[in-house]
This record gives structure tokens, sequence and C-alpha cells, in this order.
């Protein structure tokens, strides 16, 4: 489940029993003798104004108490799909400009709405902007605005106050992420006023252009390339692309696979280099987001601190230049998502080529993953489940109604009608994953060697055959990394990033390499008749749609108060790897079934279940396996991905799955004695909340690199060959979630980390197996003369960790993270890191910690 999705339902969970208390209120404007309906929160306060009979326009004023970041304003109070307003200071103008967002990424200008200045003015702690915000009231299903119709409405805000946008003068920067956002209720009736005209005529020049689309975007957020390129002496056998990118979502990992394919090569002897474009992450690896009360212990690795990770102040692992909301941090996914641990049913793999089959040997693969990192859905050392309300009414209620109580880990086939605890990526009361699991025996060798803050540019190649990696780092600053002969290099850069680097490479649908070839950042691309033609760029998602339910008898469960800052109580079970602290409260109780479409498509739909508010129950239906519908994935000459044909519910097997599923739990909350009462209308179908709600992304990609034996350059359907090598070339290889043949039946988290166990045994195999490096294994890498890199310290004595001499900070999310209430629908001290023994007892699939 997408993290931001989360967030949509937790801000309006939270906001709508207190809506009414949080209504605009009249307010008159000294400097232009508007009255606004207006909100005032802390460092913030927007205002609206309308015609007595308003058609197209409102007058605006947005102010906000930061020098150095932005304001923002969603007019309908989500994020995906609506209208949004963002704002900040630029040696003392405004900068302004109307966006909007079909996926949790980079929010793109929209064409047709205008802004015109009535008013601005920036004083010593923040600005004001007055507006007119012409053609903004509309009836677009797409770009969706407020109901000025309407009595009441929903607006949602968001304000960063320390970091501003990446290029301040153009309205179309990106942005990153908020430090805090809300709901409030907008008095849309008293807004209206016969002095609309006067309070209109007031405005200026337009100051948001319809063009550039995604604006003009800084290579990784920072400096732009300066024209100089130097290499690295050191050469490599391995050169892995990516350690940390992530689809963020409830358990998804698109680039730890990175990580777990860059130790197993370090088992062949070979020399291998890990390039990463985040920063560390965890303590154990230089991270120093730290929580407040454990000056040892990183938010990343606190179960509990999953809700307020997203917004936490200083958290800078997010990605900007992504067609959907992902990280770039050591460790990715399995570093910032919501640990979801669901093991892949072997039907997971039944429409992969042969090779890829369950006992083709990905069981084994399974098996050596579990074996070092098992997960568990008994996260507290104290065999207790904490805050465990939800589970409690929901147990009974699916049990009432004849579903089966299966534990997801010990019984990952099961996936009709059952519900389970959910199972959690969690050792020892932290955040487990590859971080911790794989990386420190990684390190461990001297063949091994990570680089961080180093974003991959493109692959080098002549023709077939690729020579390195071109990079930039923090500063801007570019360098060549080489393979030794008979070397390879594999990319794990994520599903939204792999393919860019392909692309950039000349590999790809010939649109897409024309769009590389002219993007607004230097990249030097082979010569036209080297270009590779690729299917590059179809892509698979989960779709979410959320419901709301009452809990008939009453339900209490901890505050959220008690996560975001903790007792002492709860501190000191975390010390002993007990208490809530160890778990995540968005998860509480998970079930599957399968459904079967008229046409006779089957379809595993998963739900997350949930609560952040006593009393309610929040579902989240995610399609899952078979889902019909693709979408194409592509990128803009700023060098951003993006979905140019949305991947959800595109198809009507696809709509009536997910309603099917829907109707099945509505039924059960209509029975005599249900624990449950359904918050929507009182004869609501899955079919009309279908018709009427726009699905969250799930934010679980996969498909944009994808595997087969039908040659793509050949113009054939896959992108990669059966062991992971890009078709057209001798050693490019693609390990994430891109090259999945199919979509999963759960998170992506578990069965990527799989995929990815088996897809580094067939590369090693290429070479005949485990053997020695061509020469002796090189040691830690210098500059030649012409570089412009020094060797850089290292975290701790050995440790392989080359962070460069930008400081521990990498790019965060653009995205204008304003909450989605049209996700739901509605009616109206600490132990150390445990590194794991190669020598324990292997672990079968479904066993538990």
């Amino acid at each position: 489940m997408a993290l931001r999705h989360f967030l949509s339902s937790l801000a309006l969970a939270a906001s709508l029993a207190v809506i009414q208390a949080q209504q605009t209120t009249k307010y008159t404007d000294e400097a232009t003798g508007i009255t606004f309906q207006q909100k005032s929160v802390a460092n913030y306060s927007f205002g609206i104004a309308l015609a007595e009979n308003p058609t197209t326009d409102f007058v605006g004023q947005l102010s906000a108490n930061t020098l150095t970041g932005w304001a923002g304003v969603s007019f309908t109070g989500s994020m995906l799909n609506a209208l949004l307003l963002v704002a900040w200071p630029n040696n003392g103008e405004i900068v302004s400009s109307l966006r909007s967002a079909t996926n949790y990424a980079l929010p793109k200008i929209v064409d047709g709405p205008t802004l015109q200045t009535i008013a601005s003015s920036t004083n010593e702690t923040g600005f004001s902007y007055t507006f007119l915000c012409k053609n903004c009231i509309t009836t677009d299903t797409t770009v969706k605005s407020l109901n000025a119709s309407a009595e009441t409405g929903i607006f949602g805000w968001a304000i960063a106050t320390t970091t501003g946008p990446a290029t301040p003068s153009s309205p179309s920067s990106s942005i990153e992420q908020h430090d805090t956002f809300g709901l409030y209720g907008v008095d849309l009736a008293n807004a209206k006023s016969a002095d609309f005209a006067s309070w209109a005529a007031l405005a200026g020049n337009t100051t948001t252009p319809s063009t550039p689309i995604n604006g003009t975007l800084p290579t990784n957020g920072t400096t732009p390339y300066n024209g100089t390129v130097s290499t690295y002496n050191t050469t490599y056998d391995f050169i892995v692309v990516g350690g940390g990118e992530y689809n963020v979502s409830q358990g998804d990992s698109q680039r730890a696979s990175g990580i777990v394919t860059a130790q197993r090569l370090t088992e062949t002897g070979k020399s291998v280099l890990l390039l990463e474009r985040g920063g560390p992450s965890f303590y154990s690896t230089g991270g120093s987001l730290t929580v407040p009360w454990n000056d040892t212990v990183t938010v990343y690795e606190v179960p509990g601190v999953f809700l307020q990770l997203s917004a936490y102040p200083g958290n800078k692992g997010y990605c900007s230049d992504t067609a959907g909301m992902a990280g770039c941090i050591l460790g990715g996914g399995t570093t910032v998502n919501g640990m979801a641990f669901i093991k892949p049913p072997s039907f997971d793999f039944e429409n992969w080529p042969a090779g890829w089959q369950w006992e083709d040997g990905i069981s084994e693969a399974a098996d050596r993953l579990y074996e070092r990192n098992p997960g568990t859905i008994q996260p507290s050392s104290d065999g207790k489940y904490h805050d465990n309300a939800v589970y409690d009414v929901l147990s009974k209620f699916f049990a009432g109604a004849g579903w089966k109580s299966v534990s997801t880990s010990e019984e990952p086939d099961e996936k009709y009608q059952i519900y389970s605890y959910p199972a959690m990526n969690i050792a020892d009361g932290r955040r487990s994953g590859p971080v911790n699991q794989y990386l420190p025996l990684a390190e461990a060798e001297d063949n091994f060697t990570l680089k961080l803050h180093t974003k991959v540019l493109r692959a080098i190649r002549t023709n077939s055959t690729v020579t390195g990696v071109e990079t930039e780092d923090d500063t801007g600053a570019r360098t060549i990394f080489n393979v030794n002969p008979n070397g390879k290099v594999i990319l794990a850069a994520g599903s939204m990033s792999s393919p860019r680097i392909l692309f950039n490479s000349g590999i790809g649908p010939a649109d897409q390499i024309e769009v590389a070839s002219k993007q607004t950042t230097s990249i030097t691309l082979p010569p036209k008749e080297a270009w590779i033609n690729s299917p590059v760029g179809l892509v698979r998602d989960h779709s979410i749609i959320g419901l709301k339910f009452n809990v008939t008898a009453g339900m209490n469960i901890l505050p959220q108060t008690a996560f975001g800052d903790p007792s002492q109580t709860d501190i000191d079970l975390f010390a002993k790897a007990a208490g809530p602290l160890v778990g995540n409260p968005q998860m509480r109780l998970n079930t599957f079934t399968t459904v079967t479409t008229s046409s006779g498509k089957k379809m595993v739909v998963q739900t997350h279940c949930y609560s952040t508010v006593n009393n309610t129950i929040d579902i989240m239906f995610l399609l899952t396996h078979g889902t019909t519908s693709t979408g194409r994935l592509t990128m803009t000459t700023e060098g951003n991905t993006e979905f140019s044909k949305s991947p959800y519910l595109q198809t009507s097997d696809d709509k009536q799955a997910i309603a099917i599923a829907i109707d099945e739990v509505l039924a059960i909350s209509r029975l005599a004695n249900s624990t449950l009462s359904y918050a929507g209308p009182v004869n609501d179908t899955g079919a009309a909340i279908v018709a009427r709600t726009t699905p969250n992304p799930g934010t679980h990609m996969t498909g944009t690199t994808i595997i087969g034996t039908d040659d793509g350059s050949k113009n054939g359907s896959a992108v990669v060959d059966t062991n992971c090598k890009v078709y057209g070339t001798d050693n490019l290889f693609v390990v994430d979630a891109g090259m999945h043949a199919d979509l999963p039946s759960g998170n992506t988290h578990v069965i990527v980390m799989v995929a990815a166990e088996h897809a580094v045994k067939k590369i090693i195999a290429l070479d005949g197996g485990e053997g020695a490096s061509n020469g002796t294994v090189p040691a830690e890498p210098t500059a030649s003369s012409s570089t412009v890199l020094a060797p850089a310290p290292t975290i701790g004595s050995g440790s392989g960790y080359d962070t460069g001499s930008s400081p521990v900070e990498s790019v965060v999310s653009s995205v204008l993270a304003i909450v989605s209430p049209s996700a739901v629908v509605e009616a109206s001290s600490s132990p150390a890191v445990q590194t794991p023994s190669p020598s324990a007892a292997p672990r079968k699939p479904g066993q538990q910690l």
C-alpha cells in the first residue's frame, strides 16, 4: 500500500471528526479590501473569495512564514488528479504555478488554468500572494477542482519551511517534500460576494506559463553538469547500479535487489562496485537522522515511526525525477517502506518464462533469502500483539463469514478468503532487510566497494558492448567507472529508473531515445545507427480503492502520539525489542481472496486493514495478481520518468474484479450482528464505488524492462532474456522489479529479493560459476590524475563505504504531499544490529523467525 495513500486516509480519518471545527472564517485583507473565507494554521494561511454565482474564476490569498521553502494548497484536499497551487518567494518576488499529479510524484504544470497577480509581498519572515485563478473552477474529471456550487468544501494545505525549490526562478521547478500538511473545511457559501468582479479586476499579468511541462530539473536536484567528465582509475568485474531507490509502499522494494545481487557477486571473489545515488540510512551505515529518544537509532529503524516517516524533519530519502513516489537512500524500500513481508506463492511465477517457474530454482532462491531474512508475524519479543484492537474486531468479522485464519508466512499459496496477522520485515525489534542482512557480509570482503551519493546517468557502450557507466555526484561532478574486459554492468535502479538509464544509453523505443537525446541536461548517447530498439516502458501496478467502516460496538486504539512521541514505558520496551514501537501501526490484519470475473479471469485481491481513529477501520483493496491493465512509462526532456498511459483499472475485467471483492466485504458488513457497518451509502455496491472512485497507485510497478524469450531488439516483446541480459547487448543486465514478468499477488518487497537471488545465480553461471577475478582483486581505488574525485574518508575502519566529499544528503521527493481524501469512500538503549551467521540452519519457505 502506498505510503502517500495511507497518509491520505490518515489525515482524512483524523480530520473528518473535527472538520466542522476546522472551518474557514471571515477575513478582510487591509491591502486589497478583499474579504476572504480564510483558514490559518501555524506558519500558513489560505483564503478564498467567490462570485455570487461562480463560473470559472476565484480569488485566493496564500501566505506562509517561510523564505526558504514553499507553500501549497489542494482545492479538493487530494493530491492525485486535483488542481494544486504552489508558491514561494524568490528575491522579493513570488513564483507560483498550478499543477496536478496522477501519481505520488512531482506534480506537473497543467494547461488551461492560469494565475494573475493581484498583490504580493515579502518581509523578514515570509510571503503573501494574492491572485486571481482564471479557469480554475472546472468540471474536468481529469484535473478536479473545487465544487463552487457546494455549501462547503475540503481543501488541503502543505508547507516546506527549510528547503526551497531546485530552481527558484522557475514556476515549474522541482520542489522538495513538505514539513507539515493537513485538511480543513471551507465555507464556500460565505465566500461568495457581490464585490467579486471589482476584486478580480485588480489582477495583473499572468504569472504561470503553460510550458515548460515538468520544469527544468538539474540532474539529481543539485548543481547542473558543468561539462567535465573524469575517469576513475580502477576497473571492476561487476558494477551494480542501485542499492536504494524504491517505490514507496507498504512493502515495496524495487532496488534492494542491488544489495542482494552485489553481495552474492562478492562470493565469486571478483571485484564488485555498488553505486547508490542516495545517502546512508541505518545508524550502522552512517545514518544520522536519529529519533529524539535514542541517539544511536535512526528513524528508519523504528517500525512504529513509519506513519511519521515521510514527513519526518530531515528525511531526505526521496527522489524528484520518477513517475511515482520513489526514494533514494541506502536500502531502498526496505529502509523506508511499511515492512510488509508477504511471501510470494508459487503461482506468482506461473506467467514467467522457462527457467523462472517455482520448480526451476525459484523455491531454492526463496530458501536462500528466508535463511537470512525470514520476516515475522510476531515482531514483539514478549510474545504479545500490541495495539491489537483492529485484529480482534476483524478476525471475528471475517471468521463469522467463514473466512479462514492463515499465516501468510507459513502458507503463502493460500489466497482464497483468508485473513492473517501481517508478516513484517522486522527482526530484534527493528526494521530488517538487506542493509543489515546482506550488506555487512559484502563490506567484510576486500573485493567489495560501495559508493554513496553517486547517480548513474547511462551505460557507456560501443555497439553491443558496455564498457562502464557515467555517474554524477551531488555537486554535479561526473565520473566514468569502467568494467574489466568480460565484466558486467547490472542495473538495479528500480522499475522507474532503470528505464531512464536504458533510454540514456540508446536502448528503448525510438521516440524515447529521441527524448533522451534532447534533454536539457547533457547526455551523450551512442550514434543513431547504434541505437537498440527495445520495448522498454510497459508497466503494471496494483490498483487501490479504500473503504471506511464503523465498529458497531466501539473500538479504542493507541493514539498517533504513542508512536510519534512515545512514553518512557514504550521506549524501555523498545530497548527489549518489545512493545508497540516494534510494529507498524498501519499493519494490523491482511486478507487475500481470489475472484473470477464474468469472462473467466481469475484475480487476487489483497487488503491492508488498519485504524487511525477510535471506532473506525480502513480497508484498502489492492487488485494484484491477474490484473489485465497495463500502462506506459516514458521520460521527459528534463530527465524525469512519467506515466504517459495510466496502468490503473483500464479494463472492464479489472474493474469488475475489484468490485466483486468489495461486494464480498460489504455483504459481510450487512449480516445480522456484524461487528462492522459501512460508512458509505446504505445501498452502495462495488460497481458504483469503482465507477466514481479514482484508484490510487499501489506503487508496486513491474514490467518496465520485462523478461522473456521474445527478443525485443528484433521487434519482440521482451527487454531482457532469461539470464536478465538486455537484448542487443553482451554484458548489460537488469535485476529489479522492472524485469518481472507479472504482478505478484502481494507487495513486491519479498518477490523482488527472491528474483534477485535467482537472477544473480544465473549471471554467475554465465562465467562458468564462481571463480577468481582476472588478476588480483583491486585495493580500494584511487583516482587518476584527471579525476576530480579524491578518495574520501570511510565510515569506520575497512567499511568499504565511500561517501564522496559531499554532505550526507540526497534528493528528496518533489511530491506536493497534500492528502488524498478521494482514496476513502465516506458517507458525507538499543541493541546492536545483528549480522546473520552464514552457518545458520536454513529455513524453509514460510518458516517463521
